[in-house]
Formats: structure tokens, sequence, C-alpha cells
């Protein structure tokens, strides 16, 4: 037993080590240096990786009732749409099967995140007062030349009186009845092109069509791949907000779309100072939602914006599933708008609890009047998926 026995130490020695080497050739594992419990959004420290945020579960939704609004709203916002019909399905299947994005025999799928009225993103405490608004009609009309147009979901839609008009007439197009006052409705759509619907040389591109009292606009599309468009409609403050994704494989990678708030803190609590700060400076705060291609909330991101010591523009978030278990840590870069001190655009990268690198988002934002701040939207991917890599940078 006693001859034995340096044997046995050796092999644990030896483990040890393959151990140690195994884990420093797949970077730092997170989890290992996690607390427990939730982080400090309010005092995050931009001199440190990730602001100081850690790999900690947190409450769901961030414990924040705007987040939390949005889970109950979405039972309300599914439709079940009367041309979902057996092509559908058969066009679909193709689309979960992994393959050549340029296979000319393969089905395209375009995504299409229409929001119109006073939009504003999630709510919260210190949003525009409440005040009368005008109502706005935006009974209409979305087609397209080619292809199936389908309603994945409606967006605030204050049933009966905001509705789509049933039966529908046909596979191209969506009649609806909107109106809106101080709040914004929208539509989720997904357009399905088989090969014989594409752009060729002796056909014209395919064009969506959007018709509205207020609004209309005409857009190949083609063109929806990536589009990040707000449009300011009148002086009131209505807009057109349209986010879209055009992919040509649906399940194989995770991705989808975010919409959030951003609010920049007082200008007193410190300043844009570049070069000497030592610990950063936190300009402003996010949070808001993943969701899938369908709509469906799939998680939410929380965090801020600023500079780093040396003066970098940096924003650092944490990524948690629905029910607030941790997902990832972000970091990427931010441009300001007219205000420096007001955010534009946004993109970056999470990593999970392992340290390795999971996927990517990006953004846009708008500010809004009389407030210190305003909405973000963009698109999110796993990466594994070139086609929406792409369109998220």
């Amino acid at each position: 037993m006693f001859q034995k026995k340096p044997l046995f130490l050796l092999v644990i020695l030896m483990m040890l080590a393959l151990f140690i080497t195994a884990c420093s050739d797949e970077g730092e594992n997170l989890a290992e240096t996690s607390l427990t419990g939730t982080d400090n959004f309010e005092g995050m420290d931009f001199s440190l990786p990730y602001g100081g945020l850690t790999v900690s579960d947190e409450n769901e939704a961030f414990d924040d009732d705007s987040l939390k609004a949005m889970i109950y709203a979405e039972d309300g916002e599914e439709f079940e749409d009367s041309m979902d019909n057996a092509e559908v399905m058969e066009l679909e299947e193709q689309g979960n099967q992994p393959g050549n994005a340029n296979d000319p025999e393969r089905p395209r799928f375009t995504f299409l995140r229409l929001r119109w009225g006073m939009v504003t993103g999630p709510q919260d405490s210190l949003i525009v007062p409440d005040v009368p608004c005008d109502v706005t009609d935006w009974t209409g009309e979305i087609r397209t030349d080619r292809g199936i147009v389908l309603v994945r979901r409606v967006i605030r839609f204050e049933h009966p009186e905001d509705h789509i008009v049933r039966p529908r007439t046909n596979p191209q197009t969506i009649n609806f009845v909107s109106r809106t006052a101080c709040h914004f409705d929208g539509l989720l759509l997904e357009i399905i092109e088989r090969p014989e619907d594409y752009e060729s040389n002796d056909t014209d591109p395919n064009r969506l069509h959007i018709e509205t009292g207020p609004y209309a606009g005409v857009y190949e599309v083609e063109a929806l791949a990536g589009l990040n468009e707000i449009i300011e409609v009148d002086d009131q403050g209505n807009l057109m907000q349209l986010n879209g994704f055009n992919l040509s494989d649906l399940a194989y990678c995770p991705k989808g779309f975010l919409a959030g708030r951003f609010h920049r803190l007082p200008e007193e609590n410190s300043e844009l100072v570049v070069g000497d700060q030592d610990p950063g400076i936190h300009v402003g705060r996010m949070a808001g939602v993943y969701t899938n291609l369908q709509g469906r909330i799939s998680g939410f991101m929380r965090g801020g914006y600023g500079l780093d010591p040396e003066g970098n523009r940096v924003f650092f978030a944490k990524y948690i599933d629905r029910r607030g278990a941790f997902r990832g840590l972000i970091t990427g870069t931010w441009e300001p708008a007219e205000n420096e001190r007001n955010l534009r655009t946004f993109e970056g990268q999470w990593i999970n609890a392992a340290g390795t690198t999971e996927g990517m988002l990006g953004g846009r934002a708008h500010a809004l009047e009389d407030y210190p701040g305003g909405f973000y939207e963009g698109r999110w991917t796993t990466i594994c998926d070139d086609e929406a890599e792409d369109q998220v940078q």
C-alpha cells in the first residue's frame, strides 16, 4: 500500500496539470469569478471589464416593471394568419434546414418589424408626462408584388378597434385598422419568396408597398435586409419605424430583434473629459428585450454606455433569459448623436459564462424631445450565420 502512494500522487498531479492547461487553452472561466446576487447597474465602473458586471443570475426582467409588462402583453399580440397553410409549412421546413444561402432553389425569408405612432420604447418613471394627444388614423394596406406575406404578431393593438381585416383577399395583401393617440401600434411580418419570386434579369424587383393615412412608402424586399429606418411623419411626434432581417435559413442559428430604451445621466454627475479620468464615465443607461424572429421575448439586456479611462466610447450590459438566468456579458462601442450624451448607434458581442464569444448585436437609437434619452432598436444573432452577422453589423 505504501509503495503505491507515490504513483497515486503522481497521477493526481498529472491530472491537475492537464486541468490547468485545458482551462488556459479555453480562456478564463467567468463562472469561477462570479458573484452571487444581482449587480449594481446604477454604479457601473467603466474602468473594469464589462463595467464590473458579473455572470450572476438576476430577477425576472431585471425586476423592471416596464420590461415585465412586455411579457404580460405577449399573449395578446399573437396572431393566427389564415394564409399560414401547407405551402407555407413546406417552405419554412426548407428554411429550417442548413444550406447554402445563395442556393437559387432555396426560398428566402424576410422578417419586418413595423411600429407607428408615438414610438417611445418601454416606459419608465421618467418618460414624457402623459398629456392629451390627437388621434392619428393609420388604417391602410401593406402588400408585396410577389410571394406570401404573413402577420406573425400584432404589436400593442387595442382590440377590437385595432385589427387585421379578415378574410384576407390574397397572400400578398394585408389590410388593417389602427388608430393611435399617445401610444404606438405595429406589426411583425414574415415575407416568404419562392425561387420564382426572386429578382431576376427579366423581372422587376419584388417590392413592399406601405400605404397608410399619414405615411406611404415603397421598398425593395431585398433592400429590407439590415434596414433600420425611423421616419418622422408629422410635427406631433408620430414616427414610422422599420427593422428588417432577410434570411435564407430560419432555425439553424438563433437570431432576432432588439428593442429598448436609453436614459442619459445628468451632466452635473460627470463631465465628458477625455484622457485624464481614472474610473471612466457612465454617460447613460440602457435596458430592453431580445425577441426571436417570431417576436416572442427570448431575453432581456440591461447596462450602460460611456467612456473608459482612455476616452473610448464603450457600452457594457448583461443578457439574461426570460426567467433571469445569466446568458451573457455584452461589450461593445457606441456613437453619439448631435447631443454627445445621446446614443445614436451601438454594436457589440456577448460572451457566455465559459468566456466564449457566443453572439453579436447592433442597433440604432432615437432621442425623444423633452426627455433625457429615447429608444433603441436593432438585431442580434448567434455566431454561426454569416448572412445574419453581416446584417447585424
